[in-house]
């Protein structure tokens, strides 16, 4: 594969006083090829949004990332802000109502975007900004140039903020569960809307998401990460049709499809660990319906199951 962007064993520490206290991200491996949209899905806590920060550069204060992230061909600094910031890579975050500053309009912050990442005057600059609110579906660019925060809707806001992450036109579009705070008609809309841009300009897409639904109506490839790591990986169709971890069987079947009406939905027990450390063998043992004694000492890697398909976990030829 011909990689946009590599993340080789992507670990994430966080330290108090010295002393290491977690370690949310524990082997993170990914790559993406330029054009495609590859989706990371899991429940909240597994890893998700902070693997995308860290692309960025852009984790709290106290984490310690270790490993290899390459964007473009180029090795990033870790644990600073990516120079590839804007260039080579913009995100799109979960809620526009609060990633926007509320004080200042919304031309004013996309001129500061325009500003720091172009040597173009005030005049280039608003028209720049105008072609990309055209090119997101708005219907009044002027009107949303002028408007604070407040005054716009959440569909507009997302389609507002889309246009913003392309203002320097990116090879990769970071897109951290961009439907969350949308009714289903408007996410409907900017997930079409997003593969619209896809093929028009051709970046590629990183969708961080728990919707399995939005996974398959528009991700050519799947990571499933369950507790900092990822534990089964391949085309979507591939995955989804024949899943082999007990993690993402489990999200499968949670699916309300798959259920007739009235007739209880299956639920994976417990929760993700809120921490981390200490953990031996797989961390979804304890959650696992299939566990055996095996897995909670030995720590599955990553293995084939089929071409491009791949599943950490020791029972997956047992299936």
């Amino acid at each position: 594969m011909n990689e946009l962007l590599l993340v080789d064993d992507l670990r994430v520490d966080f330290a108090e006083r010295g002393a290491l206290t977690n370690r949310p991200i524990r082997g993170v491996s990914l790559a993406l090829a330029p054009g495609e949209v590859l989706g990371i899905v899991g429940e909240t806590g597994c890893g998700k949004s902070l693997t995308g920060l860290a692309v960025l550069g852009l984790l709290p204060e106290g984490a310690k990332p270790t490993g290899r992230i390459v964007l473009d061909g180029v090795d990033q600094p870790l644990g600073h802000p990516s120079p590839a910031r804007g260039d080579v890579v913009s995100i799109v975050f979960q809620n526009p109502g609060t990633a926007f500053n509320p004080v200042f309009t919304l031309g004013r912050q996309m001129r500061d975007v325009v500003a720091r990442h172009r040597s173009i005057g005030r005049r280039a600059a608003i028209e720049h900004i105008m072609h990309y609110l055209e090119q997101v579906g708005l219907p009044d660019p002027a009107r949303v140039y002028r408007s604070y925060p407040h005054e716009l809707s959440g569909g507009m806001l997302q389609r507002a903020m889309i246009a913003m992450a392309l203002l320097c036109e990116p090879k990769l579009l970071i897109l951290d569960e961009p439907t969350t705070a949308l009714d289903v008609t408007i996410a409907k809309q900017i997930l079409d809307l997003v593969l619209s841009l896809r093929d028009r300009f051709g970046f590629g897409v990183l969708l961080i998401t728990h919707n399995l639904g939005v996974v398959r109506e528009v991700c050519d490839r799947i990571a499933v990460l369950y507790a900092g790591r990822v534990v089964e990986s391949g085309p979507t169709e591939a995955v989804l049709a024949a899943p082999t971890h007990p993690y993402t069987i489990g999200l499968l079947g949670a699916l309300p499809a798959r259920r007739s009406p009235g007739e209880p939905l299956d639920a994976i027990p417990g929760a993700v660990p809120g921490n981390l450390l200490g953990i031996s063998g797989c961390a979804f043992a304890e959650r696992c319906p299939r566990a055996i004694d095996r897995c909670r000492t030995v720590d599955p890697l990553l293995e084939p199951v089929a071409p491009l398909h791949e599943v950490a976990c020791i029972l997956a030829g047992e299936r």
